[in-house]
C-alpha cells in the first residue's frame, strides 16, 4: 500500500483527497479493531466528497475483524462524541472528517472506548501490518442517537426561559445544522441561519471560528437584525465561536471564562484546564468563580489527556474547543451554547456586558510569523527577556510575564516554519508597541 507518512498527525490522519484513500481507511479500521479491542465501534462522517467511501472502507475493514459497527452516518463531531463516550458497549470510534480544511482535504478521526483520542501517528507504523481477519463478519447497524444527545444537552433545562432569544447562527457550510438547528427549536429561539447548507467547498468562507476575518458576515448580521448575540460553528461542529450584540467577537479563552463561571455554580472548586495562551482574564475570572486552573501545553488531545489525569470538569482551548467532564472529556458545541445561554439568562445583562469584565485588557490574538530556525529565534527571545521577566514559563514555547504591565508567549508550529505570538498589556499602545518589537526581532 503506498501512503504519505505525513498524513499520519498528531491528532489524527489527515491530507489531501488522493492521500486518504479508501485503502488507508479500510487498514486503519482493522488496525483500530486489532488496538483497542473493541467488539463495536461507532462511525461517522462529515459531508465531504470523498467521506461516504471513506466510511464504507473502514466499515468493511472494521466488520472484517468480527466487529460490529453502529453507523450513525452524517453527523457532527460533538454528536460522534456523544455516540462514542455514552454507550457502555462501545469499545471505539471513528469519524471521517477534514474538521474545517479546506474541500481538497478530508481524514479520520480515531478514539478509544472512552472517547480518549487515538493519535493518527500511532497508525503509520500499522499500515503494514496483515490482520487475521474474522471467520464471522461483523454486523452493521444504522442507528440515529440525535433525540439522545438532544436530552443530553438539555438535561435540566428549562427551555420556556429562552423562548423569544434573537440569535444569528453562522454554520459555515459545515455539519452544524444537524444538530444546533433542533436544539434551537427545541429552546425555541428566534434564529437566523447563515451558510446553513453542508458544502464542502465552504463556497462562502472557511468554516473556522478562531480567525477573526471568518465572522465578518456574522458580525454584521447581529448588528443588522439586532440580535441578542451571535454564533460561528466551524466544518465539523466541535468548536463553537459567539460574537455579542455589539458585534464583537469573543476569543476562545473569553468563552472558556464564561463557560467555567456557569459550571462552577454547581461544581465549587472543581479543576479548569487552562494553556499558557490564554489571557490573565481568564485564570481571574475562573479563580474568582472558585475554581482551580490546571495549565497544559496548547493542544485538544494534552486537553482531554489532561481532563482523563486530572478529573477536571472543563478543559477550553484559544481555537474555542470547549471539553467537558459530563460528555466524556470531549468536546460538545451545543452543550457549550446551553451552558453561556444560561448564564447569560440568568445574569439579566445584555451579552456585550456579561463579557466586558474580560476585555480589559488589550490583546493582539495570534500573529504567524516564517521562522526557518525556530530553535534560534527561541533562544534570542529567551536571552533578551527572561532576566528581566517576573514570571517565565516554558511549558509550550516561552511566555514571560512582566508584572501585571504585559506578557507574551512565542510557540512553535509543529508542522510549518512559524512561531505563534501572543502579546498581552493593560493598553492597547503598549500591546501595539510591545508586538511591533517582538515580530522585528523575532523576524531579524
Amino acid at each position: 500500500m503506498e501512503f504519505k507518512a505525513e498524513i499520519f498527525k498528531k491528532n489524527d490522519i489527515r491530507g489531501l483527497l488522493a492521500e486518504v484513500t479508501p485503502e488507508i481507511a479500510q487498514q486503519v479500521g482493522k488496525a483500530l479493531v486489532s488496538v483497542t479491542k473493541a467488539k463495536k465501534v461507532v462511525v461517522g462522517q462529515d459531508m465531504r466528497s470523498t467521506s461516504p467511501e471513506l466510511a464504507k472502507a473502514a466499515i468493511e475493514g472494521i466488520t472484517a475483524m468480527g466487529a460490529t459497527v453502529l453507523d450513525i452516518g452524517l453527523c457532527t463531531t460533538s454528536l460522534y462524541n456523544f455516540a462514542v463516550s455514552s454507550q457502555a458497549d462501545v469499545g471505539a470510534g471513528l469519524m471521517v472528517t477534514a474538521s474545517h480544511n479546506p474541500a481538497e482535504y478530508n481524514g479520520l478521526k480515531m478514539a478509544w472506548h472512552n472517547g480518549l483520542p487515538i493519535p493518527g501517528s500511532d497508525f503509520l507504523p500499522l499500515m503494514s501490518e496483515e490482520y487475521a481477519e474474522s471467520e464471522e463478519r461483523g454486523q452493521v447497524v444504522y442507528c440515529s442517537v440525535l433525540e439522545n444527545y438532544l436530552d443530553f444537552c438539555l438535561k435540566n433545562v428549562d427551555a420556556k426561559k429562552f423562548a423569544g432569544t434573537k440569535v444569528v447562527i453562522d454554520y459555515g457550510n459545515g455539519m452544524g445544522a444537524v444538530t444546533v438547528r433542533k436544539l434551537a427549536e427545541r429552546l425555541g429561539l428566534e434564529v437566523i441561519e447563515m451558510y446553513a447548507e453542508p458544502d464542502a467547498r465552504f463556497p462562502n468562507h472557511e468554516a473556522n471560528p478562531a480567525k477573526e476575518e471568518m465572522l465578518s458576515d456574522l458580525k454584521a448580521a447581529v448588528l443588522k437584525e439586532k440580535a441578542d448575540f451571535g454564533i460561528a460553528l466551524d466544518g465539523d461542529a466541535d468548536r463553537v465561536g459567539f460574537v455579542d450584540n455589539e458585534g464583537v467577537s469573543l476569543r476562545g479563552d473569553q468563552t472558556l471564562a464564561l463557560l467555567a463561571q456557569a459550571m462552577l455554580k454547581s461544581q465549587p472548586g472543581a479543576k479548569v484546564i487552562v494553556a499558557p495562551n490564554q489571557s490573565w482574564a481568564t485564570r481571574e475570572a475562573i479563580a474568582a468563580a472558585g475554581g482551580e486552573c490546571v495549565e497544559v501545553a496548547v493542544g485538544r488531545t494534552t486537553v482531554i489527556k489532561a481532563m482523563h489525569d486530572t478529573g477536571a470538569a472543563l478543559g477550553g482551548e484559544l481555537s474555542s474547543h470547549f471539553m467537558f467532564a459530563e460528555t466524556g472529556n470531549l468536546e460538545c458545541v451545543d452543550l457549550a451554547m446551553v451552558k453561556v445561554l444560561t448564564l447569560w439568562k440568568e445574569l439579566g445583562v445584555k451579552f456585550a456586558e456579561l463579557v466586558r469584565p474580560l476585555r480589559a485588557m488589550s490583546n493582539s490574538g495570534e500573529v504567524n510569523i516564517e521562522v526557518h530556525d525556530k530553535a534560534a529565534a527561541l533562544q534570542k527571545l529567551s536571552e533578551k527577556y527572561e532576566s528581566a521577566a517576573t514570571v517565565v514559563n516554558k511549558l509550550d514555547g516561552i511566555r514571560c510575564e512582566f508584572g501585571r504591565e504585559w506578557w507574551f508567549l512565542v510557540r512553535a508550529s509543529n508542522t510549518e516554519p512559524i512561531l505563534r505570538l501572543i502579546v498581552e498589556a493593560m493598553t492597547e499602545a503598549m500591546m501595539i508597541a510591545k508586538r511591533d518589537e517582538l515580530v522585528a526581532l523575532i523576524g531579524a
